[in-house]
C-alpha cells in the first residue's frame, strides 16, 4: 500500500527520481508514527562517540598539501560492543546496515576490511563481537560519517576493554581505517570526528592541526541532494584529471588554499560577509575540478536565491551535500524551509 502511495505521489510530484521517493516515504513514515527515532546529537556518556563534519574550504586541495578549514556540526554516531555467540555482528540501523563477519574469512566489502583492521590493530582478535552503531550522520553525503562510525567503533572497543587509548591513538587509527574506506584519504575527516573542534588543517606526517576560535555564531544550513557522493571515486576521478594538466590543477590547488587562509582569519574576526565571499569563490574553483553536480548546484542557487552570505559543496562532491551561510538564526530556517519545499533533505546547525 505504501508502495503504490509512493509511486502515484511521485508522478503527481513531477519529480520521479530517487531522493524525492525517499522524502515521501520518510514523510509517509512520519504520518503513520513510524518514524524512526533521531539520534542523539551529544554523547550519551557510553560506548564510543565520533563527530560528523563539514568542511568551510579545501576540499580535495587538500589532499595535495593544501591547507582545509573544517568545523564539526551538531551530529554524532554513536557505537556500543557487546559480547556475541561467534563472528563480528555489525549492526547499523539508519544505515540499513547489517554485516555477519567470521574471523579469518575475507572481507566482502571496504566496511568489513575497515573493522577487521582496526580490531587487528586493537589485538582484539577471534574474539566474538556485537557491534552496535547509532549514526545521527547519513551516510556518503560528504558529512564524515564513515570517520565518525570509525571513531566510534574504536573509542567502544576501547572502552569495552578497558584500553584507554589517548585521542591521538584513536586518530592515528580512524586515518587507518579512511585509508582503507577511501583509498587516499586527507586525515581530515578522522581529525574532526576525534577532537570535536573546528580546526586548520594541512597534511603531513604528523599533519598540522591548529585548533580555529570561533566567536560569532556563523548559521548554517546543510542540504543533501539524495545521491550518494562516494569520495574515493571523486579523488580519483581528480587524480587522474591532474596527471593530464598538471599545471593548471596545482593553480587552482594554490588557489583555494589561498581562500582557506583567508577564510580561516575572516571566521576567527567574526567578519561572516567576507567568509561567505570565500565560499562562493570557493565553489567556483571546486567546479571548475567538475565535481559538482546538478543537485548540488541547484541547491547552492536555491540559497543564494533566499539571501545566503555563501554556498558551496562540502567533502568530495559527486551528490552528497553542501552548506549554507545564513545571516541570522531566522534567514538559516527559511532557506532550510525553501531546500525541503524543492524535494531535498536539510537541516540546521551552527559553527
Amino acid at each position: 500500500q505504501q508502495f503504490e502511495q509512493v509511486v502515484e505521489d511521485l508522478v503527481q510530484s513531477g519529480e520521479v527520481k530517487l531522493w524525492k521517493a525517499q522524502q515521501l516515504v520518510e514523510q509517509l513514515g512520519e504520518a503513520s508514527g513510524d518514524r524512526a527515532e533521531r539520534p542523539p546529537s551529544v554523547a550519551s556518556g557510553k560506548g564510543g562517540v565520533g563527530y560528523g563534519k563539514i568542511i568551510l574550504l579545501g576540499e580535495h586541495s587538500v589532499v595535495y598539501g593544501r591547507h582545509a578549514l573544517a568545523a564539526p556540526i551538531g551530529a554524532a554516531i554513536e557505537a556500543t560492543v557487546e559480547d556475541a555467540e561467534h563472528g563480528i555482528q555489525l549492526i547499523i540501523p539508519t544505515w540499513n546496515v547489517t554485516e555477519s563477519m567470521e574471523w579469518g574469512a575475507a572481507p566482502r566489502n571496504s566496511l568489513e576490511k575497515s573493522v577487521h583492521m582496526l580490531l587487528g590493530e586493537l589485538g582484539i582478535e577471534q574474539v566474538p563481537l556485537s557491534i552496535q552503531v547509532h549514526a545521527g550522520i547519513p551516510r556518503a553525503m560528504g558529512l564524515g560519517g564513515s570517520a565518525a562510525m570509525a571513531v566510534a567503533v574504536i573509542r567502544a572497543v576501547s572502552e569495552r576493554f578497558g584500553l584507554e587509548l589517548s585521542d591521538e591513538r584513536v586518530n592515528e587509527l580512524a586515518y587507518a581505517s579512511e585509508q582503507v574506506a577511501h583509498g587516499r584519504a586527507s586525515g581530515i575527516d578522522n581529525s574532526v570526528a576525534t577532537y570535536g573542534q573546528t580546526i586548520l588543517f594541512r597534511r603531513g606526517d604528523p599533519p598540522t592541526i591548529r585548533s580555529v576560535p570561533v566567536h560569532t555564531a556563523a548559521p548554517i544550513v546543510i542540504g543533501m541532494t539524495g545521491r550518494e557522493g562516494l569520495t574515493a571515486a571523486m579523488v580519483s576521478r581528480v587524480a587522474e584529471a591532474r596527471e593530464s594538466s598538471r599545471p593548471a590543477y596545482e593553480r587552482i590547488f594554490d588557489e583555494i588554499d589561498t581562500l582557506t587562509l583567508q577564510a580561516c582569519d575572516e571566521l576567527e574576526q567574526g567578519d561572516l560577509v567576507q567568509l561567505g565571499r570565500c565560499m562562493d569563490l570557493c565553489h567556483g574553483l571546486l567546479n571548475a575540478l567538475q565535481v559538482s553536480t546538478h543537485e548540488l548546484e541547484q541547491l547552492v542557487e536555491l540559497a543564494r536565491t533566499h539571501g545566503a552570505l555563501g554556498a558551496k559543496l562540502t567533502g568530495g562532491g559527486g551528490g552528497g551535500a553542501m552548506i549554507t551561510l545564513a545571516r541570522e538564526p531566522e534567514q538559516a530556517e527559511h532557506i532550510e524551509r525553501a531546500m525541503r519545499a524543492a524535494g531535498y533533505r536539510a537541516f540546521r546547525t551552527s559553527l
